[in-house]
């Protein structure tokens, strides 16, 4: 399978100290006085917090950007993410960088971990006898955190190699969860953006669909239409009321939709029909002459009239 031969296996181990212990039905559900459950912010599902969450969210960024960095260019599979042979030095000279990165955020975890600890207890005095003999000391703390990465070339038994539609359908999958974020933020967005800037936002999803393609037709079909929608942005700058940010919206919203996919997939739906689809009608002839302030609204209607029967 080329998809096998083709990429190689990164494994990332990333461990932190929760800061978190399991509530204990005998002890913690009558901590406060007079009986009272601790509140949400120490106790929550069933687990108390015995450590500010804040403290950690350093380290949570860095293990999140390890994995955005797996998923940007590599797909999750086994376990871990299969990496394209090609992009392999490229992921691993990230993950050098953040663990690098992480290692400076826990040595300020740990330089701050006794201040922190005693503001949390500050912060709730009430339950601050059972906090703090339940918070362990910062040397054991420290050998809960590990930051590392494994390479591994996959080798499967003949006749048991994994289906290539299954690994196709992760990858749209994962390129869906990433059109829904783009396109929610370009809704979001206030300002205009440049032709330029949208080209260079969709320009990692075309690679990741060309390199994990692995002649799938699936992911070949929906590596053409991100190719249309790409050459179709203007470099010009695009606000809300510009077609391209209407077509890239909707296209983009479409490949987070399973359904819309497979339509696009199956050729109902493309960027072409999209961009034809938002064209103004022509002027009738008494329309010819009439002032162009007055036209240009009814056309934006129109467009988005006819893009919305795509929904």
């Amino acid at each position: 399978m080329e998809f096998i031969h083709g990429t190689t296996l990164v494994h990332l181990k990333i461990r932190c100290w929760s800061g978190e212990k399991k509530a204990s039905r005998d002890h913690d559900i009558k901590l406060g006085l007079n009986g009272e459950l601790p509140p949400q912010k120490l106790l929550d599902l069933g687990r108390k917090k015995i450590f500010p969450p804040k403290a950690f969210d350093p380290l949570a960024r860095e293990r999140k950007a390890a994995e955005r960095a797996c998923l940007s260019i590599g797909t999750r599979f086994m376990g871990g993410y299969a990496i394209p042979d090609e992009d392999v030095d490229e992921i691993v000279i990230k993950l050098d960088s953040i663990k690098e990165k992480f290692r400076l955020a826990l040595a300020d975890f740990l330089s701050d971990f006794d201040r922190n600890k005693e503001d949390w207890l500050s912060d709730n005095v009430e339950f601050a006898h059972i906090i703090r003999d339940q918070v362990p000391d910062r040397e054991a703390v420290e050998k809960s955190f590990d930051f590392s990465f494994t390479l591994y070339k996959m080798q499967p038994v003949e006749g048991f190699e994994p289906d290539a539609d299954d690994v196709a359908n992760q990858v749209l999958h994962e390129i869906g969860m990433t059109c829904k974020e783009m396109s929610n933020r370009l809704l979001d967005r206030k300002t205009a953006i440049s032709g330029k800037k949208l080209k260079e936002q969709v320009e990692p999803l075309i690679k990741k669909l060309d390199t994990l393609s692995f002649g799938n037709g699936r992911i070949l079909k929906v590596l053409n239409e991100f190719r249309a929608l790409h050459n179709s942005v203007p470099l010009e700058r695009i606000d809300q009321d510009h077609p391209s940010h209407s077509q890239t919206v909707l296209f983009l919203s479409m490949c987070a939709d399973s359904e819309k996919l497979e339509r696009i997939i199956d050729g109902q739906l493309s960027v072409a029909k999209l961009i034809q689809s938002s064209q103004p009608p022509a002027p009738s002839q008494d329309a010819v002459g009439s002032d162009l302030s007055t036209t240009k609204p009814a056309a934006a209607m129109s467009s988005i009239a006819s893009a919305g029967a795509y929904f």
